[in-house]
C-alpha cells in the first residue's frame, strides 16, 4: 500500500473533509449541519471508535470505518467487535483500500482482547470479506423503524 495513506481515528474537523459525503456512498445519511456533526460526534461512547484513511497528499478522507467493541457476560465477561460502516470512495476502489482498513479493524478488535470480530454485509460483498478471513456464518435479521 502506498504511504500516501494513512488510517487514523476521525477528528472533529473530518466534517471538512467530507466524511459524510464519503459515508453517503454506504447508506443515507440526511442533512447533518457541522454542529449536529459535532455534537454527535461529542457524545460518541469509548466503545465506538471510528477510523478513515486519509490521502495525506490530498488532504482528503478515501475510506472509512467503524469499531464497536461490545461486552459480553458470556466467554467470562468476554468482548466482541463489530465492525460497520466500511466504505472506499467509488473514485479509488480496487486499491486495496478496503482490504486495509477491514484488517486494521479486526487486528485492532483481537489487540483490545475480543474474542471474536463479527460484522454483516450484503451477499454481492461476501467474496470480499472472505478475503479479508471472514467467514459466513448464517444470516441476518433487521427491523427497521
Amino acid at each position: 500500500m502506498s504511504n500516501f495513506y494513512k488510517i487514523r481515528l476521525l477528528a472533529i474537523n473530518d466534517y471538512d473533509k467530507g466524511y459524510l459525503n464519503l459515508l453517503s456512498q454506504l447508506t443515507t445519511v440526511g442533512e447533518i449541519n457541522k454542529d449536529k456533526y459535532e455534537e454527535n460526534f461529542n457524545k460518541l461512547p469509548e466503545c465506538h471508535k471510528l477510523f478513515i484513511i486519509g490521502d495525506i497528499t490530498k488532504n482528503t478522507i478515501v475510506s472509512i470505518g467503524s469499531l464497536i467493541i461490545e461486552t459480553k457476560f458470556i466467554h467470562n465477561c468476554g468482548k466482541v467487535g463489530h465492525i460497520e460502516d466500511i466504505v472506499v470512495d467509488r473514485n479509488i476502489r480496487g486499491k486495496g483500500l478496503g482490504k486495509m482498513i477491514v484488517n486494521y479493524l479486526s487486528k485492532l478488535s483481537n489487540d483490545l482482547g475480543c474474542y471474536k470480530c463479527i460484522l454483516n454485509c450484503s451477499n454481492n460483498l461476501i467474496e470480499f470479506y472472505k478475503k479479508c478471513n471472514f467467514n459466513n456464518n448464517g444470516c441476518e435479521m433487521s427491523l427497521y423503524y
